[in-house]
Formats: structure tokens, C-alpha cells, sequence
């Protein structure tokens, strides 16, 4: 069976950086994991820009011209990211007529226009949305009848697309490299004194990085626990972090890594001693987090975060998002957890993580819609 992934923003960049996120990550694990399963598979994606290059990939790409959405009439973020997907669907109208796809993979609203003019001139194609978050528009219920089967990556997403569009998606969560995001050998982890928070994702402001560095500095203040932080990640909020690290007399225990390459940022986690994401809007998974935890860390999230809904006490604890007070008490509390050994046993966490999170089990999943 051939299947198309049809996601331009999959290969803008490498993954950390301010355009390519969690969806992005999903395209390429997924889309792998069904070649290994047999199939053959198709991403259609942007050309990346001069200076950007995107992940390696043992997929066939189809890369096309896009429009960038700051060149395109600023009438809204919706309107722009709906204009850059319809003008790259007709930058790779002739790639898609000459793969001839059995099976489309969707991952965002913008994109049921598409699937529905496809969808009339092959009405056989198998068209499978994901809801990976809300990014709905006006109008766009009219195109979603060109959607045969739906999943979404949390509860939160589910109960979210089901009150949009009248069809509840089955849930099928997000996957991760649970080979290569692995807890490696505990002998070779860096000796330190200090508690180490790691956390890693694009640094803008919903991500709720501000309130964790707040939250270690009151940590310090509080109850003198002298917690180090390090953030990977690029974003726009890089000069506002730096100032505030800066104020709160942080720089000794606040390291901002920067975009890091999948190796580096597998050894940074391992590093750590617990993961941290203090998301304060809608996370809708976080693939992110889960990485974290297959390295074997124990998670703290915001109840933003949809992946908390997969996961158990065993594994993760979550706070309310914005409660700065609340995340500066459960950093107190997991500090004192810090040595119990069902809490830090990281090669029964990652055993848990992968029955759940492989991406072959994730396919599969996939697979099953495309069937009924």
C-alpha cells in the first residue's frame, strides 16, 4: 500500500526549531515505522529554506515551494497558515497525481479543503485526519466529509473535534524512537550533587518556560534547594529567558541550550532527574515529554499537557498550569522523592513506555482505520 503524509511544515526545519514541532516529529516517526511494517511511503513537504535542512529520513520525499506565512497578508494566523497550505497544495498538485496514493495522512484542518478536491477526482482514496490540536477555521466543517476515519492524540483533542465536528476521532497517541530514546548505561551519567530539572521544546510563550524559571529561582529562596535547569530549544522568547535568568540571579543554575541534535538532546535527558513541562496552553500531547520518560525520567506536567491522560502516578505527576505556587510545591515534593527507587528505576520506566509508545504498535493503529 503507498501512503502520502501531506504535512509542508515537516521539513521547514529540524526539529526544535520555531516552525517544526510535535506534528512534525509524528510525520517522520509514523511514516518510518510504516515502511517497516511493508508499505510505501510518501511525505509531501516544503523545500526547506537557504540555511534550514530537515531531519534525515529514510522516506520519499516530495519537497515543493511554500509561501512563508509572514509574506502572506496578515488578516490572521488562520488565514495565513490556510493560505500557505492551499497555495502548497497547488505547488505539489503534479507530485501527488504521479504518486497516486492509496492513503492519505492528515494532520491539520487547513488541509481538509485539499483532501476534498482530491477526494472528488479519487473517490477510492482513504483519507485519515489527526487531530494533533484545534487550528479550525470558518467554513471548515463543510470540507470534513472528505474524511474517512479520525484519531486524536489525547482526550482533551478528542472531546474537542468531537464538539466541532459532530464525529468523535478513536484515540491513538503519539509515538517516539523508544530504541534510540533509551536510558543508555546509568554508569556513565554525570556525578553531580545537584538536582538536575532538564525540559526541551520551542521557546515560545505558551510553553510556560518563564513560570519554570521562576519557579527555581523560589525553589532556591523558598527552600533553599539549589536546583539546576537546562532548556533545549530555539525560539523568539531566547532575549526574554536570558533577561529573566538574568534578574532572578539565575545564571549559575539556568542553562539555555539551544536547538541540539537528537543525540545531544537524547545525553542531555539522560543527564536529568526529572522532566519538567509547564505548558500553560493546550499541549495536546507532547512528544517532547514522552522522550523524557523513555529515557527513563519521571515527568512533571501542567494539566495542559494531553500526555498525563496516557500516563499513571508510576510515571508522572501534574500540577494546575499558570500556578506557579503549585509547581514550586510539587518540585519540593518530588525533591524529597528524589531517591526512592520504584520513582528513579528508569529501565522498568522505559519498559512501560515502550508497550505503549512504539512506533510500529502506533502504525498499526493507524492501519486498523484505514481497513474499516
Amino acid at each position: 500500500m503507498k501512503i502520502g503524509i501531506f504535512l509542508p511544515n515537516a521539513t521547514f526545519d529540524l526539529p526544535g526549531s520555531p516552525e517544526v514541532g510535535g506534528i512534525e516529529t509524528f510525520s517522520f516517526t509514523v511514516g518510518e515505522a510504516l515502511q517497516r511494517l511493508g508499505h510505501e511511503v510518501v511525505l509531501f513537504g516544503g523545500q526547506p529554506k537557504p540555511g534550514r535542512a530537515h531531519r534525515a529520513t529514510t522516506l520519499t520525499l516530495e519537497l515543493r515551494p511554500y509561501w512563508e506565512t509572514k509574506s502572506i497578508p496578515d488578516l490572521g494566523t488562520r488565514f495565513q497558515r490556510l493560505v500557505q497550505r492551499l497555495h502548497f497544495a497547488w505547488s505539489s498538485r503534479h507530485a501527488w497525481a504521479q504518486q497516486h496514493c492509496d492513503v492519505l495522512l492528515l494532520a491539520k484542518p487547513f488541509d481538509w479543503p485539499v483532501a476534498w478536491w482530491w477526494k472528488r477526482s479519487r473517490p477510492e482514496i482513504k483519507i485519515i485526519m489527526g487531530f494533533h490540536g484545534t487550528d479550525y477555521f470558518i467554513g471548515d466543517r463543510s470540507f470534513y466529509g472528505a474524511i474517512d476515519a479520525a484519531f486524536a492524540v489525547s482526550k482533551t483533542v478528542a472531546d474537542l473535534a468531537e464538539a466541532h465536528v459532530g464525529r468523535r476521532p478513536v484515540l491513538i497517541p503519539n509515538p517516539v524512537d523508544v530504541d534510540f530514546f533509551s536510558p543508555g548505561d546509568a554508569g556513565t551519567r554525570e556525578k553531580n550533587d545537584d538536582w538536575h530539572l532538564v525540559s526541551s521544546g520551542r521557546l515560545v510563550g505558551w510553553k510556560g518556560f518563564a513560570n519554570l524559571i521562576e519557579a527555581v529561582a523560589r525553589l532556591r529562596d523558598e527552600h533553599q534547594i539549589k536546583a539546576r535547569l537546562s532548556l533545549a530549544g530555539e525560539g523568539p522568547e531566547r532575549k526574554n529567558f536570558e533577561t529573566k535568568i538574568a534578574e532572578l540571579k539565575l545564571t549559575g543554575q539556568v542553562r539555555l541550550c539551544g536547538l541540539l541534535e537528537a543525540s545531544a538532546l537524547r545525553d542531555l535527558l539522560r543527564s536529568g532527574d526529572l522532566y519538567v513541562l509547564p505548558s500553560i496552553g493546550l499541549e495536546a500531547f507532547s512528544i517532547s515529554a514522552l522522550e523524557g520518560a523513555c529515557v527513563g525520567l519521571p515527568l512533571l506536567l501542567s494539566d495542559q499537557v494531553g500526555l498525563g491522560g496516557f500516563l499513571t502516578e508510576a510515571d508522572c505527576v501534574t500540577y494546575p498550569a499558570r500556578d506557579v505556587v503549585a509547581l514550586v510545591a510539587m518540585l519540593k515534593k518530588l525533591h524529597d522523592r528524589r531517591s526512592e527507587p520504584v520513582w528513579t528505576d528508569r529501565a522498568t520506566r522505559h519498559a512501560r513506555q515502550r508497550e505503549q509508545f512504539a512506533p510500529e504498535r502506533v502504525a498499526r493503529k493507524i492501519l486498523e482505520l484505514v481497513s474499516k
